[in-house]
């Protein structure tokens, strides 16, 4: 087996608009930098297999498929090996028009320079390596955070000090799951890691950070050192956060500066610890296989129906109102079937499964309920975006991952047919 790890800094400039609000917020400095981060695995004379982690919060399929191929073109490799997940941080530049704020042409080239750099550097630093698979499990982070209230519905953030609060919707996933690439004397020399929550402890700020990934990736280093690859996979988190909701704590202590902090320092310093254990190296094994599936758009909900978009009967909602009122229009106009693009890469005896979704966490665990006691890594956001995946529980008690929009378009039982097509690809 054969690793190598790479990264590219690709932070802009100061002024560019942010995504992951409804209202505009304009970048005034980098707090932290925005990076491209590789890692190529190979096993024997078969293709290498190469992951880009990102840090933005989404990356369309069209524009994720003009990048795989310039990648193909600049190394001589399949356009095939390439997968390029997005961490989904809610403090990077806009990727996208859909939302609120436009992106930056000239900044959308130096990503996708970026991502093929740091793919090539990666092959071009592929080096004997030992494998070591493991997870941990996390007691904080990843809480669930919708909740469930008397009157049939559910909401986002809804917490127990609300009238009429009944429980959190659905459960948490505290599994991280990891890899880690060790060289001949034993030192880390890269890893990779899963962990299911949106990583947005600072979601709503006005600078440029990569939140709980950079932070992590800061923890890690500092650790096994500077040139330590660190490449981090947000897992099936579409209705998971860093927020304590239930008991609810006002103080939420694992959000904003201090708390994007505290969270780096949990989660890199739980997994020190897991990759401090004794353990049996993994096989050097490596299978990486591609599935597009093709998923029917949803339709556009009555007023009566639980996911009926609240905002379009709230004028005093502004741009939420108007985003909703514009998707309503565009709704017979768009992609019908979505394709889906799910991948999954054996790495030893741990899988590492990717989806272009916000996925709700049911799903991941539904996934993982599969390979009882195995390493499973769930990515989300990879190689495209499809919107939110919730559950049946979620479309029949409505909230905003359910509203039908670019953000949330696929069928109901979209999930499981992501599961399945990972189970296929496994079998």
């Amino acid at each position: 087996m054969r690793a190598g790890f790479a990264w590219v800094d690709v932070t802009p400039p100061p002024g560019l608009a942010l995504m992951g609000q409804f209202h505009e917020r304009l970048a005034t400095h980098a707090r932290d930098p925005l990076c491209a981060n590789a890692v190529a695995f190979q096993a024997g004379d078969a293709p290498a297999a190469v992951i880009v982690s990102c840090d933005v919060a989404l990356l369309e399929t069209p524009w994720v498929d003009s990048v795989r191929q310039r990648f193909a073109e600049q190394s001589g490799q399949s356009a095939e090996q390439l997968i390029v997940h997005a961490t989904h941080t809610h403090v990077g530049p806009c990727t996208t028009g859909f939302f609120t704020g436009e992106p930056d042409a000239g900044w959308l080239e130096t990503l996708a320079a970026g991502i093929v750099e740091a793919a090539t550097q990666a092959l071009a630093r592929l080096t004997p390596v030992t494998l070591q698979t493991t997870s941990c499990q996390l007691a904080n982070l990843g809480w669930n955070r919708r909740g469930m209230y008397a009157d049939g519905t559910s909401s986002m953030y809804g917490h127990s000090d609300a009238p009429g609060f009944l429980g959190l919707e659905g459960p948490r996933d505290p599994e991280v799951g990891l890899i880690a690439a060790r060289d001949g004397g034993g030192r880390v020399v890269g890893v990779v890691l899963s962990f299911a929550t949106h990583p947005n402890s600072l979601e709503g700020e006005q600078y440029y950070s990569a939140d709980l990934p950079g932070e992590v990736r800061r923890v890690l280093r500092g650790a096994y050192g500077s040139e330590a690859g660190v490449v981090y996979l947000t897992g099936a988190a579409g209705n998971t956060a860093p927020s304590i909701l239930h008991p609810h704590d006002p103080s939420q202590p694992w959000r904003g500066e201090a708390g994007v902090r505290r969270s780096g320092e949990y989660l890199g310093g739980m997994v020190l610890a897991a990759l401090a254990e004794p353990y049996q190296p993994a096989p050097d094994e490596l299978a990486h296989h591609r599935l597009t599936i093709d998923v029917p758009l949803r339709h556009w909900p009555t007023p009566d129906e639980p996911h009926y978009p609240i905002p379009l009967d709230h004028a005093d909602w502004g741009e939420a109102c108007d985003y909703y009122r514009a998707e309503g229009e565009a709704w017979p106009t768009r992609e019908n079937p979505v394709p889906v693009h799910l991948n999954c890469v054996r790495v030893g005896d741990a899988l590492i499964a990717t989806c272009p979704a916000e996925l709700f966490v049911e799903w991941g665990l539904a996934l993982r309920a599969t390979r009882p006691g195995a390493v499973t890594l769930i990515a989300e956001l990879t190689d495209g975006y499809v919107g939110y995946v919730p559950t049946a529980l979620a479309f029949g008690r409505g909230g905003y991952e359910t509203w039908p929009a670019y953000s949330s378009r696929l069928i109901e039982d979209a999930g499981q047919r992501i599961v399945d097509g990972w189970l296929a690809l496994t079998a």
